[in-house]
């Protein structure tokens, strides 16, 4: 009696009412071993047997001390959880079995079973002793919240357009992006310190250009077409970003021209949140901002932050056009000749067609033979020579002597301003009529012909027709030819002949030139003596009689090579000595080669000194000493060396250097000094450590040594 008393008593005390036993048998059985489990400040887990006879259970509970009770039913499982509770808080509860569905035949109630809530500290997601913190965003992050806390608002943003000609329609491009977790945008402006936005003859829904966004860092991805949404006024529009397949209406933004440029303003929709989970917009506005005329173009975007964070970036561009020479705002120009030159082309502006003409002859005896030479140059930078045409008002030629094949004259050419030189011999090539032959000039080392002249005896003289082979461009670099016809011409009777020169250029230019001889009948030697001795020798010279010059010898300089050093791939010192016996005919140009090596041309400067020269001529009564200083590189294998006078400081020459395939080549140009044949002379020439030697084997130089009349000397 006094067990059920306490039993009585307890269950008053926790629940409050009396539990009353059914008299009937009941199906299943009282729940057992219940216990509390994970209790914290809201939550507990409820525990207890299984049965295996049992459908569902219920269960009671309530703050100890109240009356309010709260039931949880047809729970199926061994444990159930019960939430919203009260932190530091008694709590008591019961189970009680049903074996069949419905609520019918419950068993008794189990034991109580008591519990504690927990008062753990809290944090921002309410979880006890939990992780979670609130941002600098304001937001709850970390924990068991699945959310990342924000990062600096750092948008990144580009504005480009589609050229920078000065006042022309340009494609204006601006977008912007985010990383996930930075501050939403609010609003973006976008504006200009020049150039405006061209509205002229806009309409309601006119495309005006495209967009590509992306949000939900990624998951939603839209292309859209952009409208005229309406016209503001004569300098703003509203502009609407039409979903290409929905066709709704995703975002809209205003265009206004000001006093000063453009604005661009677009504000952004609010989202419920205040951090983006990544995005990015880019818009093509097309054709329609005006570029400004040539200047520095700056754009500005101020971009704001739901949370106030401003971001200010600028972006510069130069407005200007292309040159003729493709560079933005280069200084190249077409001169008079409709070439790029200045600027970075390395070309200089074309000059006047004045090309300089000489004509002479070797004498003015009447009805002689005698040599007939034409001299033509041009300055660098002259229009190309295209046609010769030159005539006489008397004499002719002596074509009806003439044999294919024969030897008629010779040449000197010289080419891109001194880098090319030529030696040729006129050859009969074919003999059209008694009063035509065509001829050819033939390089003297390569054996292939440069050119032909068409001679010709016409109506009261004779004409030569000239002919340039197009170079692919109509300017020269700079030329000279020298042709001699030698000893065909025939002088007319006693009086004035004159020879006229009349030469065209590529581009239409004529240049028209006289040379008048008067022919006389004396019987004259060649020294002008009336019955004089002096003759002409084998080089042209008038000598003996009174003109108290020999007769000249063979064309035979001798020439010497040396190297320093013979040690593979090394700088060496390279000499070369060239010398002439009196009465020799002079040297006009000498080229002198090697099959191997190179010139430490890359090492240059201008206005270094690269060797010295020891140099005699007039038989040994002028004596120089010079050294060789860089004048001019030209490029990585070609350099420009001047001979200075160590005295005088004047220059007495110059030396091409290059780099060509397979070794080196210097071309040396002797000054014409008014006659074909030396009084003796000899150079001695140092190119001091910029000779590099190849690597082991033979290593040959070539010497190739031209007199002015057209000897050639090869050693």
């Amino acid at each position: 009696m006094e067990r059920k008393f306490t039993k009585l008593f307890l269950t008053i005390l926790l629940f409050g009412f009396f539990v009353i036993t059914n008299s009937t048998a009941q199906n299943c059985d009282i729940p057992s071993n219940v216990s509390t489990t994970n209790v914290s400040n809201f939550s507990a887990n409820l525990n207890w047997d299984i049965d295996v006879n049992v459908d569902h259970y219920s269960i009671r509970y309530k703050e100890m001390g109240t009356s309010n009770l709260l039931f949880k039913h047809n729970i199926t499982s061994s444990f159930t959880d019960i939430n919203s509770l009260i932190s530091s808080t008694i709590y008591v509860w019961q189970i009680q079995a049903f074996c069949s569905t419905g609520n019918t035949n419950p068993s008794g109630w189990s034991i109580i079973d008591t519990f504690t809530t927990t008062n753990y500290p809290v944090d921002c997601n309410n979880t006890p002793n939990g992780m979670a913190y609130t941002d600098s965003c304001g937001n709850c992050v970390e924990g068991i919240t699945g959310n990342l806390p924000c990062i600096d608002f750092t948008p990144t943003v580009t504005i480009s357009l589609s050229n920078l000609n000065p006042n022309s329609s340009s494609d204006f491009s601006f977008s912007f992006s985010q990383d996930p977790n930075e501050p939403d945008v609010s609003s973006a402006v976008f504006a200009s310190d020049g150039g405006s936005f061209d509205f002229t003859g806009l309409s309601t829904n006119d495309v005006v250009g495209t967009s590509t966004n992306m949000a939900a860092g990624g998951q939603i991805n839209v292309t859209t077409t952009l409208m005229v949404d309406f016209i503001i006024s004569a300098d703003k529009i509203s502009i609407k970003s039409v979903d290409d397949i929905s066709g709704q209406v995703y975002s809209s933004f205003t265009v206004e021209n000001t006093s000063t440029g453009f604005l661009i303003i677009s504000t952004s929709l609010p989202d419920n949140n205040n951090v983006t989970s990544g995005n990015s917009q880019s818009i093509i506005i097309t054709d329609l901002f005006v570029n400004p005329v040539p200047s520095n173009l700056t754009f500005t975007s101020t971009i704001n932050s739901e949370l106030g964070d401003v971001d200010l970036q600028t972006f510069s561009f130069t407005i200007n056009s292309l040159d003729c020479n493709g560079d933005f705002g280069g200084s190249a120009f077409i001169d008079s000749c409709g070439n790029c030159v200045g600027g970075n082309t390395g070309a200089v502006s074309c000059i006047p067609f004045s090309p300089t003409v000489l004509v002479s002859i070797s004498n003015t005896d009447c009805d002689s033979l005698t040599d007939l030479t034409i001299n033509v140059s041009q300055d660098p930078n002259e229009p190309d020579m295209s046609t010769g045409l030159f005539e006489s008002d008397g004499g002719s030629f002596d074509i009806i002597s003439l044999s294919v094949n024969d030897t008629v004259g010779s040449a000197v050419m010289s080419a891109g301003g001194g880098s090319l030189n030529f030696n040729t011999v006129l050859i009969v090539s074919s003999i059209i009529s008694s009063n035509q032959a065509i001829i050819q000039s033939i390089n003297t080392v390569t054996g292939l012909s440069i050119g032909t002249f068409t001679i010709s005896n016409v109506s009261g003289g004779i004409s030569i027709i000239a002919q340039s082979v197009p170079d692919n461009n109509n300017v020269t670099s700079g030329n000279s030819q020298s042709v001699t016809f030698n000893n065909i011409f025939i002088n007319p009777a006693s009086g004035i002949l004159t020879f006229t020169s009349t030469i065209n250029s590529e581009l239409g230019d004529v240049d028209l030139q006289s040379f008048p001889f008067t022919i006389v009948c004396l019987i004259v030697d060649c020294n002008g003596d009336v019955n004089g001795s002096a003759f002409i020798d084998s080089c042209g010279n008038c000598v003996g009689g009174n003109t108290g010059a020999v007769s000249c010898i063979p064309f035979s300089p001798t020439v010497l090579v040396s190297i320093s050093n013979t040690d593979c791939d090394s700088l060496t010192d390279l000499t070369i000595n060239v010398s002439q016996d009196p009465n020799e005919p002079d040297m006009s140009t000498g080229l002198f080669e090697s099959d191997g090596g190179s010139f430490d041309i890359i090492s240059l400067s201008v206005n270094d000194t690269v060797g010295s020269a020891v140099m005699s001529a007039g038989g040994g009564s002028l004596n120089f000493n010079t050294v060789l200083i860089v004048s001019s590189i030209i490029s990585s294998n070609q350099a420009i060396i001047q001979s200075i006078n160590t005295v005088t400081g004047l220059s007495i020459g110059t030396f091409t250097i290059s780099n060509v395939s397979g070794g080196i080549s210097i071309i040396a140009q002797s000054v014409p000094d008014n006659n074909n044949v030396t009084s003796g002379n000899s150079q001695s020439v140092t190119f001091n450590n910029i000779f590099i030697n190849p690597a082991s084997g033979i290593l040959t130089f070539t010497s190739t040594i031209n007199s002015e009349l057209g000897d050639v000397d090869l050693q």
